[in-house]
């Protein structure tokens, strides 16, 4: 894999062979990916580095953990190859004592966030579609700010607090910089550069559903 100027950068890792075998579990952790991420994207040093992301750098493994998955989802009518959550056990007795087991096989300890890929998309993808997966779900594990605008860090620890953060609009801007705009949002850009059918409108407040987005 190289950059646009011809320079090497880290190969990136492909799922396991195993993740493949139906009589494997579905899941596999993945630190091979994360160390390639911090390589990659987190590192000043490389082509590639995106200072967008720099308030990750300062977590390590298994903090935000990554797996790969044996296939997507369907979510809304959508096919999804990727995903990024903060880790929350909602429950309790033995519900909790199960999924904190599960995460302590995986990972060894439970992590903050957890960001998922599914291994039979990285397994056919070229370089720029996975590296565009993976900036995406990067861009959801934001930096918290405050209601100024300035980033938040725990007094205890020093590192950035995080935070879950929804799309721009349909995608993240810095997305959309690095690699392009999809069918769908470049759809979206030519349509901003006509004139108004009607007239400008907030949309925000008008759409119950964009009112009740993480933003």
């Amino acid at each position: 894999m190289s950059n646009e100027v011809g320079q090497a950068i880290p190969v990136r890792p492909y799922p396991p062979k195993e993740i493949f075998d139906l009589d494997t579990p579905n899941f596999i952790p993945a630190p091979e990916l994360w160390a390639w991420i911090k390589a990659v994207f987190l590192n000043e040093h490389s082509e590639v580095f995106n200072p967008d992301h720099i308030h990750l750098d300062s977590f390590y493994w298994p903090q935000i953990a990554v797996m790969w998955a044996n296939g997507g989802f369907i979510k809304q009518g959508r096919f999804v190859v990727g995903q990024a959550e903060k880790v929350m056990i909602n429950v309790g007795g033995w519900k909790k004592a199960r999924q904190e087991e599960q995460f302590e096989q995986w990972f060894g300890q439970v992590p903050e966030y957890l960001i998922t890929v599914d291994a039979k998309f990285a397994q056919v993808a070229n370089d720029i579609a996975f590296c565009a997966l993976v900036e995406h779900e990067l861009y959801h594990i934001a930096h918290k700010r405050d209601e100024w605008g300035i980033p938040q860090f725990n007094r205890e620890t020093g590192l950035p607090k995080l935070e879950i953060k929804g799309h721009d609009v349909e995608e993240f801007t810095g997305v959309v910089r690095r690699y392009g705009a999809s069918e769908e949002v470049q759809t979206m850009i030519d349509a901003a550069k006509q004139r108004p059918e009607i007239s400008r409108a907030d949309i925000y407040h008008a759409c119950g559903t964009c009112f009740l987005k993480v933003v």
